[in-house]
């Protein structure tokens, strides 16, 4: 995405995708599944096929959220953002996921988070404003499906502005 609107912003809000059921591992180390590598990079490849490249993005510490932005990126060459890796995404809930967003710097207009559920979907369901799709909406408030990703715009002078009703939820993925 480029834009000459130095307002507009991009949010893309991601659950993991499918993990290993994980038995006898501790839930913060379970695995991606074949089916979420899969997933993840059909995520990848519609991002690199709508020439959306994401500055920022804020992955959770999890093992499956990791494992999932590597899959996303390997589908997008020539990736050049900023990618960091959050202990609260993992263990917090959206006012973590928040604050963490209101601290991203201006010139990163296109952002995307990795992280869990019900957290992904509340915050989906949370930013959406009057504007958005019912369908998504719909979506956001029964949870997101492994691998499914948000997509959510609008214009906000700075992150640290971003508040409820403050983005168009225009539709969710489902790889």
């Amino acid at each position: 995405m480029s834009s000459s609107d130095p307002d507009s912003r991009l949010l893309l809000l991601m659950r993991h995708g499918k993990a290993d059921s994980g038995s006898g591992q501790p839930d913060h180390e379970r695995h991606l599944a074949e089916r979420g590598i899969t997933q993840a990079r059909l995520v990848g490849e519609y991002l690199d096929s709508q020439s959306v490249h994401p500055a920022r993005v804020l992955v959770s510490d999890a093992l499956r959220t990791t494992q999932t932005w590597d899959a996303v990126s390997s589908a997008m060459p020539g990736f050049d953002g900023v990618v960091t890796f959050h202990e609260d995404i993992y263990s917090g809930g959206i006012g973590e996921l928040i604050t963490a967003l209101r601290e991203v710097q201006d010139e990163h207009a296109v952002v995307m988070v990795i992280g869990h559920e019900p957290t992904m979907a509340s915050m989906l369901a949370l930013l959406g404003d009057d504007e958005s799709d019912p369908g998504s909406i719909a979506q956001a408030r029964l949870g997101l499906p492994t691998g499914a990703m948000g997509v959510l715009s609008g214009g906000l002078a700075h992150w640290a502005d971003l508040h409820e009703d403050s983005l168009t939820l225009h539709t969710i993925v489902r790889p």
